[in-house]
């Protein structure tokens, strides 16, 4: 398992597209993928799962994936949020 922590600078937080590029992405693996804000979980590939995590700029979270393509996984989905949110 490996986990990275970040900030979400993306000016809206991870709402609805920024969300959905997020679950897109860490759909394309067959690891498990994680955030993490506080005391809450979300898995990554749901897009309700991560909406209900309230991430607004600002937030702090943690990427955690857990799988055999889990240094590629995290490696992507940070590069994706690193970018706020814009597909390279």
């Amino acid at each position: 398992m490996v986990e990275k922590e970040f900030i979400i600078n993306n000016d809206a937080g991870l709402h609805a597209r920024p969300a959905a590029r997020l679950i897109k992405t860490a759909g394309g693996f067959v690891s498990d993928v994680h955030i993490i804000r506080d005391e809450k979980i979300g898995n990554a590939k749901s897009l309700l799962s991560v909406l209900a995590l309230g991430i607004f700029k600002g937030t702090r979270i943690t990427v955690q994936v857990d799988g055999p393509d889990e240094i590629t996984a995290l490696y992507k989905i940070g590069k994706l949020i690193e970018n706020n949110f814009v597909e390279e």
